[in-house]
């Protein structure tokens, strides 16, 4: 073989090399044949994926351990979303980032399932007369942690199950099938959250953040007091100084922090009244020390953390 076609020969197997290891790192997963099915974020996703089952391919857009309230698109999202079936946000302020990047994907099948919805603003839900000008956030601002209160999380499941029939509607049966096995479900975990909250000695909470407050209202408790009414808006020495008095008053031990939020205001907090710092989840991301957890896992294991210290609170 002569120098020339050596040199050709090596070239050929070198891109062919290199051909091989682009196409490695640059393959897309093959088409499942189901339809896609993006959701925001995590209680969307969960329930899409209970009532859809293995009929739909189901995706979660906001990652393990991420603020749904506030992120950034990724391209992997950009991707899923132009190419997704159904796309599923709540709107209410929550997540306005996907309905931007569905806008610019020119996505037509765009469901906002809080529409609505009985909704309340944030004021009220986090009662929050010691709440200054710096951290009080605009008493008109929709708080939209409806999917915790299990009777409106019922009605979300039902929007989804519609809108998978839209797309899939020779899946209506089965998908009729999960959602009524699902509703049934929600109305067990409601019953469940009655029969733990009726004899709460201290019906008065304080949480880190204004999360609960639908949650809280259907089951007649009372959100004293939050320590940021909103995640990052950082309250003032004044604020925390007040919320201590408060707390002191009520003779209140307990702060109620979240799994993927910093906790170390709050264990300040609850030194100064000598209490402790429990976690309640507001479901709003994957967890990362437990992304497999569901909606209905994670809602019966806030009934325990309730049940285990405000039930044996001291009136």
């Amino acid at each position: 073989m002569n120098k020339p076609t050596a040199t050709l020969v090596l070239s050929c197997l070198l891109l062919a090399a290199l051909v091989t290891a682009f196409g490695k790192t640059e393959e897309k997963a093959a088409p499942s044949g189901k339809p896609l099915v993006v959701a925001s974020f995590f209680p969307l996703y969960d329930f899409a994926r209970a009532v859809g089952g293995a009929d739909f391919q189901v995706v979660c857009l906001v990652p393990p351990g991420a603020d749904p309230h506030e992120i950034e698109a990724t391209p992997d999202a950009a991707r899923d979303v132009a190419n997704a079936d159904l796309v599923l946000l709540l709107g209410l302020g929550m997540d306005g980032w996907l309905e931007k990047l569905a806008a610019a994907e020119h996505k037509s099948h765009v469901v906002r399932l809080g529409e609505g919805l009985p909704t309340h603003t944030m004021g009220k839900a986090l009662l929050s007369e010691l709440a200054d000008e710096s951290t009080r956030v605009n008493p008109e601002e929709i708080d939209p942690h409806v999917w915790l209160d299990p009777i409106l999380a019922q009605e979300i499941v039902t929007r989804i199950a519609a809108q998978l029939i839209a797309i899939a509607p020779d899946r209506r049966t089965a998908v009729e099938a999960r959602r009524d096995a699902y509703l049934g479900e929600l109305r067990k975990l409601d019953q469940e959250y009655k029969g733990a909250t009726a004899h709460f000695k201290q019906r008065e909470v304080v949480t880190f953040h204004g999360a609960f407050g639908y949650l809280f209202g259907r089951y007649g408790l009372k959100v004293a007091g939050v320590i940021e009414e909103f995640p990052g808006k950082e309250p003032s020495a004044a604020y925390l100084r007040a919320l201590v008095d408060m707390m002191r008053q009520l003779k209140q031990h307990v702060i109620f922090a979240e799994p993927e939020l910093p906790d170390q205001a709050a264990k300040i907090i609850a030194q100064e009244v000598g209490g402790r710092v429990e976690r309640l989840d507001p479901c709003e991301t994957i967890l990362s020390d437990a992304p497999n957890a569901t909606y209905l896992e994670r809602q019966r294991r806030n009934i325990q953390v309730l049940g285990d210290t405000l039930g044996n609170a001291a009136p």
